[in-house]
């Protein structure tokens, strides 16, 4: 099933927000990832918390979080264990070092992944509240400074209340996003996967090229996303299609506005 927002399987909100002014900003976008390459993070390396066999498709690469439980199970004595120790990072949040060690991964467990992410304002620390408190900005928002600003202007246009975690997922061209589902059982999550929660975001595309969907394992079928911006239920499966170019989008992890949740229709909701 799609459990979607109400009783849409997401909103639309080309109409409610300034769409063609990010839309202007592709290129300090594009010149942003270039420049700030070393601050990128590589890789989705956690092991995901839902059932495969629901998705649309089994993904035929290996994802990081595989590699990492192979290599984690070599003896002490393999080459590949004894390189591979002397690049494993003291803390895992420090993304440089995390990177040279998935890189390694990659190369020597033949892993794959298709994304990297730019952080805007800082992640959070569990899956619940990546909107509801206000995140510090990180040091590679110096190369979007117009994205910043569009952002603040959100709630200087009381769309938004705070600001919580904001990331660029840059998909890589020849390659597939894996579909998945933001399952936080932290909130004790039904067996199906769904809780009751009140996660909002903006998610928002200047491209639309590659086919961005969420997907129905009952119906056996897709409900792509044809707008730029939207916000839908992301417990739900969600992906997008194969692609030879790159392509990214925005996700603005956020708390809206009592006025702008009117505006979209979802005031009378308790949870989604």
């Amino acid at each position: 099933m799609i459990r979607g927002i109400g009783s849409r399987p997401y909103i639309d909100l080309d109409s409610h927000l300034d769409v063609e002014s990010f839309k202007k900003l592709h290129p300090e976008i594009c010149k942003g990832f270039a420049l700030a390459r070393e601050y990128a993070k590589e890789g989705t390396w956690m092991k995901p918390e839902f059932d495969w066999n629901d998705a649309s498709h089994i993904i035929n690469w290996k994802p990081i979080y595989k590699a990492f439980e192979e290599f984690e199970k070599l003896p002490d004595n393999d080459p590949i264990k004894i390189e591979g120790m002397k690049l494993y990072p003291s803390n895992f949040k420090n993304f440089k070092e995390r990177n040279t060690f998935l890189t390694y991964l990659k190369m020597t467990m033949g892993a794959h992944d298709p994304y990297i992410y730019y952080f805007l304002w800082e992640d959070a620390t569990n899956m619940s509240d990546r909107g509801v408190y206000e995140r510090l900005p990180t040091e590679e928002q110096k190369f979007f400074p117009g994205v910043v600003n569009w952002i603040n202007n959100l709630k200087n246009n009381n769309i938004i209340d705070t600001i919580g975690r904001v990331l660029f997922f840059v998909s890589n061209s020849s390659s597939k996003p894996f579909e998945h589902r933001d399952i936080d059982y932290s909130t004790q999550s039904n067996k199906d996967g769904y809780s009751n929660h009140k996660t909002e975001f903006i998610h928002i595309r200047p491209l639309i090229k590659r086919g961005f969907y969420i997907w129905d394992p009952q119906q056996q079928k897709k409900c792509y996303i044809n707008s730029h911006a939207s916000f839908f239920n992301d417990q739900d499966w969600h992906g997008g299609e194969f692609s030879m170019e790159h392509e990214y989008g925005l996700r603005i992890d956020c708390k809206f506005t009592d006025e702008f949740r009117k505006k979209i229709g979802i005031d009378h909701l308790e949870h989604y």
